[in-house]
């Protein structure tokens, strides 16, 4: 599983300057945004040197690069990413603490798609995690000509995290982990052998160049997603990743073609969240297939999806489902949100009540104790949990600590499914 990593160039401020005069409409305005950029290597490196990093930062030639990589010579790329973490991060986030595994691991599809579930590579991966197929296929991913799960947000995230949990049972060291994610566990293995050391830093002169990159843009990824406001760098404007999105996991045959006649849903909204299906329609399946919709159109998706399988029961009934109000409600207000074919199928006038957290049959392979993350852990905030609710949970704990640590101010309020930082 091969993927090339774009190495950033050590870029001065004479030659930018001196090259301005030769450059087209458009080339000027990359050329301001990087003079923006507010770069002070003196200054990155000690932001590097006091940051939290998943794996042993080693600050290097590589790993400054990686940082220019996204703060200073990609910074479309890195404006993409910014602008898509609010509608995937939240689910892999949940997936990943459902998983007893370091919500950090999200930054990796950051680097491998730039958080798009579309995203395909002239090797054949594809998808948010860029997934080669017989990695898929081995993970339980289905790929055919209806269906191609790993542009599916939801079935290949599991998919990844069952690969990550493989891979950090043969290594136990998060750096060789993603080593091996990029170049295969044989590569990194014969590395490990061949240097005598299973320390990263050490066995990279014997992985492929691309691989000896992968953690440190992985460093370089996290460094920007913490200080992006400081390099004037923020989301840019793109189409359809405006709203949250939620899902639902369906396992009943739907004709997509029937689907847009009879729903206000976009053609161009659902093809763009939704490339996993080939064809028009999205197969029958026992395990399930998810869709992906912004939560008004989710609202419509549910109720055609009802009434097409369950057409005893009135429209209107979707207005009881309760906690806290109605199903838009319902979907509003807990994020991440999967709704499951039996919740859609057992809905009732009187209304209905249920864990929305619980919602993913994962079966963990294998067993494995994770990886310590030093002295910091994690927080899933729940339906209607207090500041001072949080602290009281955990010992010589504050309610400042946690504004301090997570960036929280007064007026900030906590919605259901935020990860929060608890340093102990």
């Amino acid at each position: 599983m091969y993927r090339l990593i774009f190495l950033g160039l050590f870029l001065s401020a004479s030659p930018l300057l001196n090259a301005e005069a030769c450059m087209r409409p458009g080339e000027v305005i990359a050329f301001s945004d990087r003079l923006n950029a507010n770069y002070q290597e003196e200054e990155i490196i000690d932001r590097l040197k006091g940051m939290y990093c998943l794996v042993n930062m080693v600050i290097d030639a590589d790993v400054i690069d990686q940082v220019k990589r996204f703060i200073l010579i990609d910074r479309t790329s890195s404006r993409k990413i910014l602008n898509r973490k609010d509608q995937y991060f939240p689910l892999i986030e949940k997936l990943l603490l459902e998983n007893d595994l370091p919500i950090e691991i999200k930054y990796i599809a950051a680097i491998e798609s730039t958080l798009n579930p579309s995203a395909k590579s002239y090797m054949g991966a594809a998808g948010l995690w860029q997934l080669m197929p017989g990695t898929a296929k081995i993970r339980g991913l289905k790929i055919d000509d209806k269906i191609d799960q790993r542009l599916d947000p939801v079935n290949s995230t599991l998919a990844a995290i069952k690969y990550f949990k493989t891979l950090y049972s043969m290594f136990g060291d998060w750096s060789l982990v993603m080593a091996a994610y990029n170049c295969g566990e044989n590569k990194v293995l014969e590395a490990i052998e061949k240097s005598g050391s299973r320390d990263f830093w050490t066995i990279r002169k014997n992985l492929p160049r691309q691989t000896q990159l992968f953690v440190p843009a992985f460093i370089g990824v996290n460094y920007m997603m913490q200080y992006f406001s400081e390099h004037n760098l923020f989301p840019g404007e793109e189409e359809y990743t405006s709203n949250l999105v939620t899902f639902v996991k369906i396992n009943k045959e739907v004709n997509i073609p029937k689907l847009f006649k009879k729903t206000s849903i976009s053609k161009e909204l659902f093809r763009f969240l939704n490339p996993s299906f080939r064809k028009n329609s999205i197969p029958k399946s026992e395990s399930g297939h998810y869709v992906c919709l912004p939560d008004s159109q989710m609202v419509e998706f549910v109720e055609f999806y009802k009434n097409e399988y369950y057409p005893k029961m009135d429209s209107s009934d979707l207005a009881d489902v309760s906690i806290p109000g109605n199903l838009l409600d319902l979907i509003s207000f807990t994020r991440p949100f999967i709704i499951e074919p039996n919740e859609i199928e057992n809905i009732e006038p009187q209304g209905m009540v249920y864990n929305s957290m619980d919602y993913a049959d994962v079966k963990e392979q294998p067993e494995l104790k994770v990886e310590s993350t030093k002295n910091y852990s994690y927080h899933l905030v729940k339906t209607g949990e207090s500041l001072i609710e949080i602290a009281d949970r955990y010992p010589n704990l504050t309610v400042e600590d946690i504004m301090l640590w997570n960036s929280i101010t007064d007026d900030d309020e906590l919605p259901n499914g935020t990860v929060l930082l608890i340093k102990s």
